[in-house]
């Protein structure tokens, strides 16, 4: 699994993000129209997708919608030239996590790492690493509140983005900072947290 599919058919612009993401230390990949992506798609997971809308083949508009229908990507990015305040409330209601205008001070490359940190913790170097949700309950919480972590069955629940019930507790996401110490619970199939309505 790679952290980020990139589909921009603007060089400059898509040399700049895999620069920008590359640098720290997220795996990257990058496609410039929609038929390369979804070639990518075919052989490869990702966590997270930046879409631009006008690309040269197809509308990243199809795309974005393919994707929220597999469900095989947690987060999509819409990233465009667009400021249209319909077309931002339109993907944000069908599941874009964000809506970025190009050349808006949310497209610095300062925004942008902010908010995929944000999305995906920190960078994923090899795999996701962590304690097994099921240790971590047994081994750091007490009996009376591992029910909010399991479903009415006193199972953990099945992922809202792929169906997989394997769950991993990660701390990497943040800088801990003892005694208060912050873990995220991340599905160990596709990198999506733990949907926080389980019960």
């Amino acid at each position: 699994m790679r952290d980020i599919l990139i589909v921009e058919d603007g060089l400059h612009e898509r040399e700049r993000l895999e620069k920008l993401f590359r640098s720290n230390n997220y795996t990257v990949s990058c496609a410039e129209s929609v038929n390369e992506a979804e070639r990518l798609l075919r052989f490869e997971q990702f966590r997270l997708a930046i879409l631009d809308i006008n690309l040269g083949d197809k509308s990243g508009s199809h795309l974005f919608e393919q994707i929220k229908r597999s469900k095989r990507i947690p987060y999509v990015i819409m990233l465009t030239g667009n400021p249209s305040i319909h077309l931002k409330q339109r993907f944000l209601d069908e599941g874009a996590s964000a809506y970025v205008v190009k050349a808006s001070p949310e497209a610095s490359n300062e925004s942008l790492l902010e908010r995929v940190r944000s999305l995906l913790g920190s960078a994923q170097l090899d795999s996701i690493t962590g304690i097994a949700l099921d240790d971590f309950l047994k081994l750091y919480v007490n009996e009376d509140s591992r029910e909010l972590f399991l479903d009415v069955n006193g199972q953990a629940p099945v992922c809202s983005n792929c169906g997989s019930a394997d769950f991993i507790v990660t701390f990497a996401h943040k800088t801990q900072l003892p005694p208060l110490v912050e873990g995220n619970v991340i599905c160990v199939a596709c990198g999506a947290a733990m949907d926080p309505e389980v019960g």
